[in-house]
């Protein structure tokens, strides 16, 4: 064997190392540069509810890309996503800007990782709408993907509670509303 052959071999041996290497501890720290799954985007989940019955009730919380959750109880102007399940980053960034406050923050670490499985979530199968009670409302817990080359955001139903129950029933979906939930429960108490 030549020495040149054995130095590209050496190469060749290093670069499979390193890939292992990474294989093994989760690419966790390597950046994506896939859009839909780097944070490069400003909100990433929410949690809402909505009640038309016994006067209106409208409240929940938006997490954006640094781990903080803004609150807000009944706030004015406020855009809902479409027929289609998208919504514009103008009306997310405004809807942003008409909450309360910051009431919770987040590790980003935590955050990142669960937002790693969002993609995986919008994969999962929707139940059928199973109508469950009367004058409830509607609890959502929800993440988003923002399309960059349409600038909207698209959203990702992990579940729906209240009259009418939907469920996502993929995995990653069902463990995302766990960890929602969990925070839901931290900031009520």
């Amino acid at each position: 064997m030549h020495l040149t052959d054995r130095k590209k071999l050496t190469t060749m041996r290093r670069a499979l190392l390193i890939f292992i290497v990474l294989l093994l501890t989760g690419c966790d720290h390597v950046p994506s540069d896939n859009p839909r799954y780097a944070l490069r985007q400003k909100v990433l989940f929410q949690f809402e509810y909505v009640n038309y019955a016994w006067g209106f009730q409208h409240r929940g919380w938006l997490i954006n890309s640094s781990g903080e959750l803004h609150c807000y109880n009944l706030p004015d102007n406020w855009n809902f996503p479409d027929s289609t399940g998208t919504i514009s980053a103008t009306d997310m960034e405004q809807n942003l800007q008409n909450t309360d406050s910051i009431c919770y923050q987040i590790n980003p670490e935590v955050l990142k990782a669960k937002f790693l499985l969002l993609p995986l979530a919008a994969k999962g199968p929707l139940s059928d709408p199973v109508s469950e009670m009367a004058d409830a409302g509607s609890a959502v817990y929800a993440g988003y993907i923002l399309d960059q080359s349409t600038n909207r955001y698209e959203r990702i139903l992990l579940q729906q509670l209240g009259d009418i129950r939907i469920e996502n029933r993929s995995q990653q979906a069902h463990e995302l509303y766990e960890w929602l939930q969990s925070v839901n429960q931290e900031i009520s108490k």
